[in-house]
């Protein structure tokens, strides 16, 4: 059987919407013996690492491909849930912006990250939400190293190790990288909470936890599952699609009944996926008229730098960046809409 009658690219996105630099590194994967199926969603873009484009979700049975994920296994989307009802006034950004931004900062000792990780508060209409993106930082450094080592050790020049090298030992670290990400992305919607308890803004209540994860490699009984930007999707459990830093989320969960819910290897898109690259952005953004760039300075005045203006890498977060988001749905069909939500106030940057 010839290798392209083996491979099976299934894209929940249109063809024609993959850049060049993307669709080669897809071909690179598509030509591995080692892969049987691949699932392409509308968030597909460049990887400047090199590796399998974000925005895909790969299945092996004999080998395992351990770098894809790159340095932060782990990363991905939680959110802490309040009825309206329990809301007791809106979030005052000219009190408490900047008194929420230092707490953010002193979370946890490694920060957000930067590049698209965030906090925020959203709002729709029968919720607030408080959203965090971040992944495992320190920790998935630690474990991407660990796994040059064993490409070095097993199998010098190549992407792929024995799937027998997954031992019991491996797999353990694996899952404790795993759980420290989503530690993390607990414990910074809680201390948010907390903030908004302390300064009045909801009553105290039981609000709803939910997390999902999109940059890990799943170990199942009929081979491994590689995510790379492509989110995780677990029975009924709601997950959060980031759609962009000026448009708010997207809350889904899968059909699990729909046909395209195999074809799709249980993922889905992680976001909205760019239209832009981040200098094509810019120059969007110097293209618009004053009045159209003071709507995005009144509308996000905590983010203007002290020239008045934004930084280039909160331009690079804003709703021009990415891609038309009604088209989502429409091909992912394993999709349910559960909620969509605006944007309140939004952190980003925190590294350490």
């Amino acid at each position: 059987m010839r290798k392209e009658d083996q491979v099976n690219t299934v894209y929940f996105t249109d063809r024609s919407d993959v850049e060049q630099h993307a669709r080669q590194s897809l071909l690179h994967y598509e030509e591995q013996a080692s892969i049987g199926q691949i699932a392409v969603f509308p968030d597909i873009h460049y990887c400047s690492e090199r590796s399998i484009p974000v925005g895909v979700a790969f299945h092996t049975t004999e080998v395992f491909y351990p770098l894809v994920t790159g340095k932060d296994l782990g990363c991905g989307v939680a959110y802490l849930r309040i009825p309206q009802q329990d809301v007791l006034r809106p979030f005052d950004k000219a009190q408490h912006y900047r008194a929420l931004e230092r707490e953010v900062h002193g979370m946890t000792d490694e920060g957000l990250g930067g590049g698209n990780h965030f906090l925020s508060l959203e709002t729709s209409q029968e919720y607030l939400y408080v959203m965090v993106h971040t992944g495992s930082r320190n920790l998935g450094i630690y474990f991407y190293q660990e796994n040059c080592r064993l490409l070095q050790q097993h199998n010098p020049g190549k992407e792929w190790l024995p799937l027998e090298l997954a031992t019991p030992d491996y797999l353990r670290e694996y899952r404790r990288v795993l759980t420290y990400a989503a530690s993390r992305r607990e414990e910074f919607v809680l201390k948010t909470y907390d903030f908004l308890l302390r300064n009045g803004y909801v009553r105290a209540t039981t609000p709803v936890l939910a997390d999902s994860c999109h940059n890990l490699l799943e170990f199942t009984s009929d081979g491994v599952i590689h995510r790379k930007g492509s989110t995780q999707l677990i029975a009924d459990q709601e997950v959060v699609i980031p759609l962009s830093m000026s448009r708010g989320s997207l809350i889904v969960k899968p059909n699990r009944w729909h046909p395209a819910f195999a074809h799709a290897l249980w993922s889905c898109a992680h976001g909205a996926g760019r239209r832009y690259s981040r200098t094509d952005t810019l120059k969007y953004w110097h293209s618009l008229k004053k009045a159209e760039k003071d709507t995005y300075r009144h509308r996000f005045s905590e983010l203007l730098n002290r020239q008045g203006d934004f930084d280039s890498s909160i331009l690079q977060e804003f709703d021009f960046a990415y891609k038309d988001t009604r088209a989502l749905l429409a091909t992912q069909p394993h999709l349910i809409h559960c909620d969509e939500t605006r944007p309140l106030v939004t952190v980003k940057f925190t590294g350490v």
